[in-house]
């Protein structure tokens, strides 16, 4: 599948587009005219225009999936580590099966160190965030290899519709797991796990380019072939 040709690199206060658009993530109008707030890669639709930042700590949104890593526990919940300013907390009642936090000591089913899959379920006007691992896909993570990037090209990592990691599924055979907090959990064979990861970091570097899919693609058989 072909990238987007529209994408491009803009700086703040450039023009993106103009006349009646719907307007996204890191850009504004003046007058008849929208322009870029942020520097990043332009996403230009027929009816939508959005920025996308190159750079970023990750901030957490409501329905986001998140890679996260506890960090401590207590006896009516644990934090979790999501790679951004706020911690998260996770409650027994989000945990994928029922616990009485009463009768279980919730150190025996998460402990310091272990990682998970989760969506973030609530974030309050005081910034606390409340993870869940109740919905379809979260879970507990065993084995397999962290990948952090910059949380600011995980929607290029992901591409339109899902296109760019699921052709990177398919040519590694590895499962994978993207949050949008950046961190990439990939299981497989260790040697596709290290063309993936390659994969993975060239994206991050060239996200500003176009055509980048049917590349990352070539690149991926050509490591593969030297299997």
């Amino acid at each position: 599948m072909k990238d987007n040709l529209s994408r491009r690199m803009v700086i703040p206060g450039e023009v993106v587009a103009e006349g009646d658009v719907n307007l996204g993530s890191g850009v504004y109008r003046e007058g008849d005219k929208v322009c870029a707030s942020i520097m990043g890669l332009l996403e230009k639709r027929k009816s939508f225009v959005k920025v996308i930042p190159l750079t970023g700590r990750y901030i957490p949104k409501v329905g986001d999936f998140v890679i996260g890593k506890v960090t401590d526990v207590n006896l009516t919940h644990w934090y979790v580590d999501i790679n951004s300013a706020y911690n998260a907390i996770l409650n027994p009642r989000d945990y994928f099966r029922d616990i009485d936090a009463f009768q279980t000591s919730l150190l025996k089913i998460l402990a310091p160190g272990d990682m998970i899959f989760a969506v973030v379920r609530e974030i309050t006007p005081t910034k606390k965030v409340y993870i869940a691992m109740t919905n379809r896909g979260a879970r507990l993570l065993r084995g397999g290899r962290l990948l952090t990037i910059n949380p600011a090209k995980v929607p290029r990592v992901i591409g339109r519709k899902s296109s760019m990691i699921s052709m990177i599924k398919k040519e590694v055979k590895c499962s994978i797991l993207v949050g949008q907090n950046g961190r990439i959990w990939i299981k497989g064979k260790p040697e596709l796990v290290e063309i993936a990861v390659k994969a993975i970091k060239r994206i991050e570097r060239e996200a500003h380019l176009s055509g980048l899919t049917d590349s990352i693609k070539s690149m991926i058989i050509e490591e593969r072939e030297k299997l």
